[in-house]
């Protein structure tokens, strides 16, 4: 529940602002907000009980994240996802995903290989529960985890930029699973060769992660347009 504004510190309205920009996030993630859709800061500070520029910032974070783009004197539209982008999003998540396996593998250690094995285990318990909308979630929380070990600072900030679009594709391409036990079973052999130290094989292993749901993801949207 979003809380209502009033007088705050900034630190308050700093959080209020990601918790808006949270939830702004994940309403056009999971498609509540339709591709093309323009969003009107009047609408959405009614709708989260805040003030448009609370709203405003929120946005602009949106934006940053390549979530929606700003149209002069027309206003704010959630992106409309394309061929093209699909190919984009993923080889750029390959790209940034693999270098943060291979460096992740070189120095990991206990805490690292502790964090990986509790994701697995936390994967492995939504897909038992047929949680998908959680499994997306680790799935996402998984590949920054890796990232984060791999201590590469500016690396992290390249891929919390995508964050945003990284979510969408997970979101679009997990209709492809019918079973989720698969997701943590593909995650399974990366985490192996992470903590076992194997940089290599990591690399490998994460380097056409997103390939075959990007191919897939491109094929249905062609038998959409016929």
């Amino acid at each position: 529940m979003i809380k209502r504004e009033g007088a705050i510190s900034g630190d308050t309205h700093s959080s209020l602002e990601r918790e808006i920009g949270d939830a702004l996030r994940s309403a056009v993630v999971e498609g509540e907000f339709a591709p093309g859709t323009r969003l009107i800061e009047l609408d959405l500070a009614a709708r989260f009980n805040v003030s448009q520029g609370t709203i405003r910032a929120a946005l602009k974070d949106l934006q940053a994240q390549g979530l929606i783009e700003y149209r002069p004197r027309r206003g704010n539209f959630v992106i409309t996802v394309e061929k093209a982008d699909i190919y984009e999003i993923s080889m750029l998540r390959d790209s940034l995903e693999a270098l943060g396996a291979r460096l992740a593998a070189k120095r990991i250690n206990d805490d690292g290989r502790k964090a990986l094995q509790k994701l697995l285990q936390a994967m492995q318990a939504a897909a038992d529960a047929g949680n998908r909308k959680k499994l997306v979630e680790l799935d996402f929380e998984f590949h920054r985890t890796v990232i984060d070990i791999s201590g590469h600072r500016r690396l992290m900030d390249i891929y919390n930029k995508l964050e945003g679009q990284t979510r969408m594709f997970l979101q679009l391409t997990d209709q492809f699973y019918h079973d989720p036990r698969e997701i943590p079973g593909l995650h399974e052999p990366l985490i192996a060769a992470i903590v076992s130290g194997d940089a290599d094989t990591a690399f490998q292993l994460a380097i056409r992660h997103a390939d075959a749901d990007a191919e897939e993801l491109v094929a249905s949207m062609s038998q959409a347009d016929r």
